[in-house]
This record gives C-alpha cells, structure tokens and sequence, in this order.
C-alpha cells in the first residue's frame, strides 16, 4: 500500500550505482607512457653496460693491486692501468720525479688522496730497487684511489687520437 502522499518514504526507489570501470583495455595514454619507461630503461640498461665494459680494465687493476708485494710491482701495473687511457709515448717519457707528479695531477684534487712524499720516492725509484723492506700500505691506497678515479680520457693527452692498438704495440 502506496500512500499517494509526494512526500512519503515509501515512494523511494534504491541507488542505482553504475558499474565499475574495468582496468582493461587501457586507455591510449597509458601504451604511450609504458613504451616510454621501456624504452628508457632499456637506454639506461644499455648505457650502465657500456659504462661496465669500459671500466674492465678498472676492475682487472684492482684486483692485481691485491697481490702487487713490492713498489716495482705496483708502479708498472698503474703504467699498464694508465695504457688503456694515455699513449705509450706519453707514458714513455714519465720518469722519476714526473711519473709521480703526472699520477697526482690525473685524479681529481677534491677527492685525491694526496700523494705524500713516502709515495712519491717509492714511485720515482721503484725500478731501481731490488728488494722491499718498507710498508706499502700507503702506496696500495694512492694506487687505489688513482685506478678507481683517474679520467678515462686524459685531459692532458696531445696525441689522444691514437688507437688501442696503436697503444699496445
């Protein structure tokens, strides 16, 4: 029963309520964004594995300065180090006092560890000496802080243009 009255509870129908919109298909926008961060991951993908390969050499320096026992030892690997960057006749020509000084000005002065006057002897007359007596802790974490910080490309380097194979010979 139905009171006729217009103001009567009785005369209210239920909400309706409208059915979800459903997650899928998505709208066009959301294709555009998606191919967008895949394609950008897969350039920052490609990019940190160009950036690895280039640091190989990096990585090989540091695990051989591990095992380098003598000053010797640890001047010719950061030479072999400064190969895959510097021409040999640039590197050729470093002796004594320069070799040392042309190490310290590679790595930037900010975060360089400074190269005390113990590590620039031991570096200068490494190829003389026969024995090591001396504590070589000191030069292992100059040698360290030079692989991991030296430019990859020397900013001193006149004949840059040469090749890796050019380098090798």
């Amino acid at each position: 029963m139905q009171s006729t009255d217009p103001t009567s509870l009785d005369r209210l129908n239920d909400i309706v309520v409208p059915t979800p919109v459903p997650w899928w298909p998505l709208a066009p926008g959301w294709y555009v964004l998606s191919a967008i961060l895949l394609t950008a991951g897969v350039w920052l993908a490609w990019k940190n594995w160009q950036n690895w390969k280039v640091n190989a050499y990096r990585r090989e320096a540091i695990r051989e300065l591990e095992s380098a026992n003598t000053a010797g030892a640890i001047s010719e690997l950061l030479r072999r180090t400064a190969l895959a960057t510097t021409s040999r006749s640039k590197l050729a020509a470093m002796t004594g006092d320069r070799w040392p000084e042309w190490l310290s000005e590679q790595i930037p002065t900010e975060s360089a560890e400074s190269l005390s006057p113990t590590v620039h002897e031991q570096l200068a007359t490494a190829a003389y000496r026969d024995t090591e007596t001396e504590s070589l802790d000191e030069l292992r974490a100059f040698a360290a802080t030079w692989i991991t910080q030296h430019p990859s490309t020397s900013p001193n380097s006149a004949d840059s243009n040469t090749t890796r194979e050019e380098r090798s010979c």
